[in-house]
This record gives C-alpha cells, sequence and structure tokens, in this order.
C-alpha cells in the first residue's frame, strides 16, 4: 500500500516510524525557536509565515526482529491494512443503484455517437427537452469500464475511487495510528452508506483531493481538479465551498496578497465552466438542486438521528465542534494546514446536515481535523512494544485473501445483493407484449432504461428533464394513491411496470387491467 510509505529515520519505509509534516531547511536547523519561525513560500514567491508543526507516528521495532521486516509489518500497517480491506470489501459489495443503469446507457450511447447527450431520449413524457448532462464525462468512463470488464469492472472501479479518497484521509492524519485507525473506523459506518457505483464516487474523490492540494498549498493543479470534477458531477459545487474555505484561510494569514487566492479562485470557476453545458453550467445546477430538495429521495434527506448508523454521524460532528470550541485560543499558534482543514470541514458540516448524501465527504475531511486537534504529543521511545511482524504478514495476508475470494465469489455468482439483474427475464418478455407507452416509478425508470432499450419510460432518476407537476403528480400517485386517470390519459398509457406494493397496481387491477407478469417483487399490466 504505497500511500502509507512515509520516510524511515532508520532508512527503511514505515508509517511506524518519525515522519515530518513540514521540512525543515538546514539554515534553520540551529535552535528550536529558529524552527518556529520557519517560513513557507507562496505560490508567488511571497512570504507566509506560519508556525512548523512536526506530526509523528511512531513504534519500537521489535529487537528479536530484523528492522525492515519489523518496520514493514508493524502493527500499524496492520491495523491500516485491515482499514482499507474493510473499504474495498463494502465498496465491492455494494449493490447497484437505480441511476447506474441509466448512466451506463447514458454512456454507451455517447460512446457510440461521439457526442454528448444534452436532450431527452429515454422518456416519452418529456422527449427532446434539455437535459443538463453535468454527469456526462462519468457516464462514458464509467461505460468505458463496462466495455473492459462488465458490471465488475464498473463496481471495482467505483471502489478504486472511494478508496482512493479515504487513502488522502489517511494520508492527512495525524498522530499515533490507532487513534486515526479508531476516528476512521467510526466514521467508515455512516459514510458507507452512499457508496454505490455512480458519478457520486467520483466527487468522494475530488473532494479530498481539493482539500490535499488546499493544506499542501499545491494550488496550481486546483484548476484542473475542478474541470475534471465539473464534467463528472453536479458535487463540484461542494468543492467550490471547501475552495472558499480554503483559500479564506490563506488569506486571512496573508492579507497582502489576497489577489493570489482571487486568481486561483478565478481559475477554479473558469474551469468548470469549460463544460457542454457552458455558462448555463452555473445556473442549471443549481435549478436542479433546488428541483431536488423539493422531492421526497432519500438521499436529500436529512441524517437521522435515531439511525444507528447516522447516529455516529452527528457524534463525530458534535465532537469536532465541541473540541475546536474548546481549543479556539490556541488556534493563533495552529499551522496553515490544520486551520485548513478544520474550515475546510466547518463549511461542509451544514451541508452533511441538510443532506445525508454529504455526510461522506464531511466525515473525510473531518477525521484528519479530529486527529489534528486531539493530537497528543508525547514521545514513546520509552515505551517498547514488541512487534509481531511474521503473524501481523499473516493476519494481512489472510485477509486479504479472505476479501479477494469473497468478492470474486459474489461476482462470479451474481448474487442478488448486487442487484446486477433487478428486471426479472420473464417480466421483460411481458413487457414486450404490451402496447404504446409505458408508466413506471421514478425509482425503477433506470432499469428499464438499460434492461429494455426500445421502450420509453415514464419517469427515471434523472428528474432533470421532467416537467416539476409531473414530477408532484407521480408522487401523490405512489404515495397517497393519487388519480391515475388524467395522467394516463395525458401521455396515452397502456402499460405499466411497477413494484407489487405499488398503490397504482390495486388501482389498475381493480379498473380491469389485465395481469401480463406477477411475482413477490414486480407486475406488469396492460388495459
Amino acid at each position: 500500500m504505497p500511500y502509507l510509505t512515509t520516510v524511515s529515520p532508520a532508512g527503511g519505509a514505515s508509517i511506524a516510524n518519525l515522519s515530518f509534516v513540514s521540512v525543515v531547511p538546514p539554515r534553520f536547523a540551529a535552535s528550536h525557536a529558529a524552527v518556529r519561525r520557519h517560513l513557507r513560500n507562496g505560490i508567488d514567491g511571497s512570504v507566509i509565515s506560519e508556525p512548523l508543526f512536526v506530526g509523528y507516528r511512531t513504534t519500537s521495532p521489535s529487537p528479536t526482529s530484523t528492522p525492515d521486516r519489523a518496520s514493514f509489518y508493524t502493527y500499524e500497517r496492520f491495523l491500516a491494512t485491515l482499514l482499507f480491506l474493510a473499504i474495498i470489501l463494502a465498496c465491492g459489495l455494494m449493490p447497484m443503484q437505480p441511476d447506474t443503469w441509466w448512466q451506463l446507457r447514458a454512456g454507451r450511447d455517447m460512446w457510440q455517437s461521439q457526442h454528448v447527450l444534452l436532450t431527452d431520449v429515454y422518456s416519452h413524457t418529456a422527449y427532446g427537452s434539455f437535459w443538463p448532462n453535468h454527469e456526462w464525462l462519468a457516464e462514458v468512463i464509467y461505460y468505458a469500464m463496462y466495455r473492459v470488464g462488465g458490471l465488475p469492472m464498473v463496481t471495482l472501479f467505483a471502489t478504486a475511487l472511494i478508496a482512493g479518497g479515504w487513502a488522502i484521509t489517511w494520508r492527512l492524519a495525524k498522530g499515533p495510528v490507532r487513534a486515526v485507525f479508531a476516528w476512521t473506523a467510526l466514521a467508515l459506518v455512516p459514510a458507507s452508506l452512499w457508496w454505490e457505483p455512480r458519478p457520486h464516487a467520483f466527487s468522494l474523490l475530488f473532494v479530498m483531493t481539493t482539500v490535499f492540494l488546499l493544506v499542501r498549498r499545491r494550488y496550481l493543479w486546483l484548476p484542473l481538479v475542478f474541470v475534471v470534477w465539473a464534467n463528472c458531477h453536479g458535487g463540484v459545487l461542494l468543492g467550490f465551498v471547501i475552495l472558499a474555505a480554503g483559500l479564506g484561510v490563506r488569506t486571512l494569514m496573508a492579507p497582502r496578497v489576497w489577489w493570489q487566492a482571487a486568481l486561483i479562485g478565478l481559475g477554479c470557476v473558469l474551469a468548470a465552466t469549460a463544460t457542454p453545458l457552458g455558462l448555463s453550467f452555473w445556473t442549471e445546477i443549481p435549478k436542479s438542486l433546488m428541483r431536488i430538495h423539493s422531492y421526497p429521495i432519500d438521499e436529500w434527506r436529512r441524517p437521522n438521528v435515531m439511525d444507528v448508523h447516522e447516529l455516529l454521524f452527528w457524534v463525530i460532528a458534535i465532537a469536532f465542534c465541541g473540541t475546536l470550541f474548546r481549543k479556539r485560543r490556541t488556534l493563533s499558534g495552529a499551522a496553515a494546514g490544520d486551520l485548513t482543514l478544520y474550515a475546510c470541514a466547518l463549511a461542509v458540516l451544514p451541508t452533511a446536515i441538510l443532506a445525508v448524501r454529504n455526510v461522506g465527504p464531511f466525515l473525510m475531511i473531518a477525521v484528519p481535523a479530529m486527529t489534528s486537534l486531539v493530537l497528543v504529543r508525547r514521545e514513546r521511545a520509552a515505551r517498547r512494544e514488541t512487534q509481531r511482524p511474521l503473524l501481523n504478514l499473516a493476519v494481512m495476508s489472510s485477509a486479504a485473501i479472505a476479501v479477494t475470494m469473497t468478492i470474486v465469489w459474489a461476482y462470479r455468482n451474481e448474487i442478488p445483493h448486487l442487484h446486477w439483474a433487478p428486471v426479472p427475464a420473464s417480466a421483460l418478455v411481458a413487457l414486450g407484449q404490451c402496447p404504446d407507452n409505458l408508466y413506471n416509478r421514478y425509482d425503477e425508470g433506470g432499469y428499464l432504461v438499460w434492461f429494455a432499450p426500445d421502450r420509453k419510460v415514464f419517469l427515471d432518476g434523472r428528474q432533470d428533464p421532467y416537467p416539476p407537476d409531473l414530477m408532484r403528480d407521480h408522487i401523490r400517485m405512489e404515495t397517497v394513491g393519487g388519480d391515475y386517470k388524467a395522467a394516463f390519459s395525458r401521455y396515452g398509457i397502456h402499460c405499466a411496470y411497477l413494484p407489487a406494493v405499488s398503490p397504482t397496481v390495486a388501482q389498475l387491477s381493480t379498473s380491469g387491467w389485465k395481469t401480463l407478469y406477477h411475482d413477490s417483487q414486480w407486475v406488469v399490466l396492460r388495459d
């Protein structure tokens, strides 16, 4: 796991030995006071003064083992390996979401046509309407993965994106590895609720990439990140929240060079405009978010304090805010990188409180922020720890083999949990017997866009092309059993593909519609 490697004073590579967050030039090594006056240069050579912080993760090599072996197979590396194997297993077995299927279909159509889709071609209710397809690049990439290795490759690619984001979280964390492990393990529980293979996975990687570049002051890379991000997912707007927080810290620390932060921000804005939407990106994405918040979509609800998994989000958020408030008087002496972490976490917290889908990005930033806040500076050289490198290696290897075999077995057998075949073949045959236009729910439209490509759907998870009145009428029909006749007459609907629990199924059956297919999950009816 190369992202866990640091420079070892003993000459080996280990996260266990002392590693410096900032490199002190030799001319400042004369005294501790000189080190505290160490200066860092801005992007144009201007001087920005900040305290130097030395972060460390320490352990004591076992006297009974060779330094190389002990430094590589330490207990700390053992914990890190188990943590990331858990992430890989959870992501690798994450079920396909309905939206993934229409995204694959859109990626396939753009791959074949060599044009970005900006009009609806998948529904009969909004056919030809403008579709602000701000995820087009992610859709094409996911379809490219599908061409290479099918659904397993799609899932594993999303796994790599998410694991990459958490690797940056781990890299930014400070202090004893046991503490970092504990905070990360707690955060993974609520953060893992939205790890499906879809464009949101790109945002999880780019959120932490942006934070990393801000913390390390590598600003020139930010526009490149934002131009890719803006073409992959609308979550780039969250990136601008993070960018504003990070650049705000820089401006407060170096107000005389405020124009540098302004140029960086402007460069990122221009980069995000380099999409097929052009300047309309800045109006279409906010309008899309406003529409989404008016619909009862699960991932846009507020985190539930009564939910066992989401409760941990509240625990970490309260702990972070409480610790930050308690140590507010010492923040003036904190390093710029730490202040940037605190500011970014605080900026993202309100978005996480408003929508559960933003809980993950907040926790990814909050973990290194918390480890910095609660860091206990203490020498551990006197504490001798017995390292068991061979035992660590054996357990790490066994765990890696177990995770690999589990994922291979699940993919080979296409277990139902993966939702790789959500539409039964018999139901598709029944759909072929239905004339004219189809009625389906918002949740299942993505399935039909992929598995029944010759049929136009009533609705699907894109929501952007559809009139708000149509969405609200549909929600009433499927929640309180609203009258279906007006909508069916308006759109010439003579066929329905619905879950067996839909209230519309009972109404259609009572009205004399014929059942073409029925099982415990799905029903196909025609008039």
